[in-house]
């Protein structure tokens, strides 16, 4: 955001006016439930995401920029297209939009009245606020019918950086569709669930966290989902330092995919639609299913490689990777948030197992049932 502005007078606009005109220009067409229908067809939203399949839901973008002496405004307004439930995408458009809106209000409130009291012989820095979302599960059955998306609202008003704040939605894509929340995901003793989890993910890094800060998550804790894992976000400040960003802890959801059939180790593994040879599979402690890494993450198309220094092995395709430790229940894609899978990597007859829902959640292949082989499918092969 530049915040060097000219130094000729500038009239003052009222900051209700201002913030009014820029947000109804960009949500005019989506701003009332009743008069949504047509706001996906709105030629100035940019495609975010394409979806080809009727039950995949398509986010859109309302872009809106905005400059004048005092205030600096970027917006990308996500616009919801496709649910099965066109009067609730109607009002969450509605929802969305107003929020955008009371942010923007807000700052430029706080930017007028400090451009009115300002030092008039020294710069003044304009405030600002930039609006960007992320589209990350698209409510199709692949998704286990969940929308799920990230707005998020950055604002400055001086000092030495500005604040994000990260809301999250979670919606049951359905003909009626309603809010998905964390009890509905773990069950009525969802707290303690995820209470568990983060504070032993605080215990691994405690240098990374305001230490003895996190009592609990909150009645409304922000959260998504994907690929059957609900990552638990907080925001700025809340257990760590400014440093730490928005962290997040991740938990693989119960019975997304996670069932594998009885006598499901006797099955021959099929991936990328080749034989994995020579391969067995075993039951942990737990039911859990294990696999062989190296022979059936290279089928998909990964390079495993080993780091004697830190005793990881790594597996890689691409920009892609991600690394396991023996012993430790511990898994992530890439940088995020780490989770449990219910048993950690483990060596047996010279070879590194871990559990067969790791190339699933882990290295986000399909994973299906047959009764004659267990078909995993890489994303480039679909």
């Amino acid at each position: 955001m530049n915040n060097r502005i000219s130094k000729r007078p500038v009239k003052t606009i009222s900051a209700a006016v201002l913030s009014t005109a820029l947000i109804l220009t960009a949500s005019a067409q989506f701003a009332f439930a009743a008069d949504t229908a047509a706001s996906t067809q709105d030629p100035g939203a940019a495609p975010i995401a394409v979806k080809q399949a009727s039950d995949r839901v398509q986010l859109t973008s309302k872009h809106v920029t905005k400059s004048t002496a005092q205030l600096e405004i970027d917006l990308d307004v996500p616009v919801i297209g496709g649910m099965k439930d066109a009067a609730y995408q109607n009002a969450l458009n509605a929802n969305i939009a107003a929020r955008a809106k009371a942010a923007v209000d807000a700052i430029a409130k706080q930017a007028a009245d400090a451009y009115a009291s300002r030092d008039a012989s020294a710069e003044f820095r304009k405030y600002g606020v930039t609006i960007k979302f992320e589209f990350i599960s698209d409510g199709s059955a692949a998704e286990d019918g969940i929308l799920s998306f990230k707005v998020l609202t950055y604002t400055f008003t001086g000092g030495a950086h500005g604040g994000t704040i990260a809301d999250t939605y979670n919606v049951r894509n359905a003909a009626k569709a309603s809010p998905v929340k964390l009890k509905d995901l773990f069950g009525s003793n969802y707290k303690s669930i995820v209470n568990r989890a983060v504070k032993a993910e605080i215990a691994s890094r405690p240098d990374d966290f305001f230490a003895d800060q996190f009592q609990s998550i909150t009645d409304n804790q922000a959260f998504y989902v994907q690929d059957g894992i609900a990552y638990i976000v907080f925001q700025q400040y809340d257990i760590a330092p400014y440093a730490a960003g928005m962290p997040e802890i991740a938990l693989v959801i119960p019975g997304i995919g996670a069932a594998v059939p009885a006598g499901a180790v006797k099955l021959p593994v099929v991936a990328d639609r080749e034989n994995v040879s020579a391969i067995s599979l075993y039951t942990a402690p737990g039911g859990i299913v294990m696999a062989p890494l190296r022979p059936i993450a290279q089928a998909l198309g990964y390079t495993i490689s080993y780091d004697a220094r830190t005793h990881q092995t790594k597996a890689t395709k691409g920009n892609d990777w991600a690394k396991v430790t023996v012993g430790k229940d511990r898994y992530a894609f890439t940088d995020k948030a780490s989770f449990t899978l219910g048993a950690a990597p483990a060596t047996k007859g010279g070879a590194l197992y871990v559990p067969l829902a790791y190339f699933a959640k882990v290295l986000h292949a399909d994973l299906a049932f047959t009764d004659k082989a267990i078909v995993l499918t890489s994303a480039t092969t679909k």
